[in-house]
């Protein structure tokens, strides 16, 4: 006897660091070639030779889709048919988060669970997690309902669906789902330094043009020559990996909504992988105050961006008390809202920057974030190309910070920066 649905919770995840962007109209593409969406029949190789052992924490490859499991449980895989593909690296993924569920030890935040797929060599970007619990067994009926609704039409959908019984008695069953904006083929997690990759993948979105950005330890991102062939739907660009450390590789295109990241892999250069989710420190960290006051959260923060900024070479920001502002309401929004977004109901930063009505600039940008320390706050963002970018941009002249505390005492961020090349960002300066 199936028993009734206790809860479900549905959470749609990017990272828990997000950037700004604006739309382009673009138009559709044709089916995929079919090779794209093969697994690769063995181990990786480039140019100069096998790559190098894979760490048992991460994938030898990244790549898209991944073959489910041939003997995976029938009911399983009966609910990840409701949802779309059933794929092997979610199925996986979702696999490690119910066993914590059932156990009771919570569920990882988004930047966790977004590590875990990258390591398991995922490359899909804003994934869902719907997460349904009771007693055992569960009606599947209500389940089956939600991971059939299309978030976006025409696009594929993959899935991973895991089950697990509570030592009580009860039930968990945890689904990632993903719109499948692009497929990536095979691509190695680990390189050596100076060697050139080749980057393939095919859209399923209409996209006007795609680029690929390359980040590496240090440094601001760089986008290489990327070519998307219209009548297929494939990109393809090469990159040399020029320093030792960890990179991070990500397709954007221009769809209809604005630039949007579709693809993202991660690929070690003559370097032991860090353990998932764990991004090495970045400039800037060891500057800051410790203290878990709020009243210093927002000048803390301040500093490790001017810190960065010198590091890198950057013209140093100047503040100003309007962003500051605008960034702390934002921070109190998703705080309020325990949501991190740019465009929380009142609308993106360009639109708020406008509706402010006395601020004036000719680019704006935004980086928002949800970490258990500031500190960390500024090397998930470090870590992202999107967000790296604002921060290191050199035409931006001032910045603004505004950091809300959660009763966890884990921090909300917003930096809110602006262009301009008057005294300052006020229209009155004129």
């Amino acid at each position: 006897m199936r028993r009734a649905l206790g809860t479900m919770l549905v959470l749609a995840l990017a990272s828990s660091a997000c950037a700004s962007a604006r739309a382009v109209v673009s138009p559709s593409l044709p089916s995929p070639p079919p090779d794209l969406a093969s697994p690769p029949a063995a181990a990786p190789t480039s140019e100069a030779g096998p790559i190098l052992p894979p760490t048992p924490a991460w994938s030898p490859i990244t790549q898209s889709p991944w073959v489910a499991d041939a003997d995976r449980d029938p009911r399983e895989a009966s609910l990840s048919s409701a949802c779309g593909t059933d794929d092997g690296a979610l199925t996986r993924v979702a696999h490690e988060l119910v066993e914590l569920r059932a156990r009771g030890l919570g569920a990882p935040d988004s930047e966790a669970i977004v590590a875990k797929l990258r390591a398991a060599g995922e490359p899909y970007v804003r994934p869902r997690v719907i997460v349904a619990t009771g007693q055992a067994p569960i009606d599947d009926a209500k389940l089956r309902s939600e991971l059939g609704r299309r978030t976006r039409a025409g696009t594929p959908v993959r899935c991973g669906v895991a089950i697990a019984r509570t030592p009580h008695g009860g039930e968990v069953i945890v689904a990632l789902r993903v719109d499948a904006l692009a497929d990536l083929a095979p691509l190695p997690t680990r390189a050596r330094t100076g060697e050139w990759l080749s980057f393939e993948a095919r859209l399923h979105v209409g996209a006007r043009s795609a680029k690929l950005v390359v980040l590496g330890p240090h440094g601001a991102p760089r986008s290489v020559p990327t070519s998307l062939d219209a009548a297929t739907g494939v990109a393809r660009a090469r990159f040399a990996l020029d320093t030792p450390g960890p990179f991070t590789v990500q397709l954007v295109a221009d769809v209809a909504e604005g630039p949007r990241p579709l693809l993202e892999a991660k690929i070690f250069a003559d370097v032991v992988p860090t353990p998932p989710g764990e991004d090495p420190p970045a400039p800037g960290e060891d500057v800051a105050s410790a203290s878990t006051d709020p009243v210093g959260d927002a000048p803390a923060l301040a500093r490790m961006v001017a810190a960065l900024r010198a590091f890198e070479g950057s013209p140093a920001l100047a503040h100003d008390d309007k962003l500051d502002a605008l960034a702390k309401a934002h921070a109190e929004r998703m705080r309020d809202g325990h949501s991190v977004a740019h465009d929380l109901g009142d609308g993106d930063f360009r639109d708020r920057f406008e509706a402010e009505g006395t601020l004036d600039a000719h680019a704006v940008g935004e980086n928002v974030a949800h970490a258990p320390t500031l500190a960390l706050a500024h090397r998930a963002l470090h870590a992202s190309p999107s967000h790296r970018m604002n921060l290191l941009r050199a035409d931006y002249t001032y910045m603004g910070v505004g950091v809300s505390r959660a009763p966890d005492g884990s921090v909300y961020v917003c930096e809110t920066f602006a262009a301009t090349s008057r005294a300052n960002p006020n229209r009155a300066s004129r």
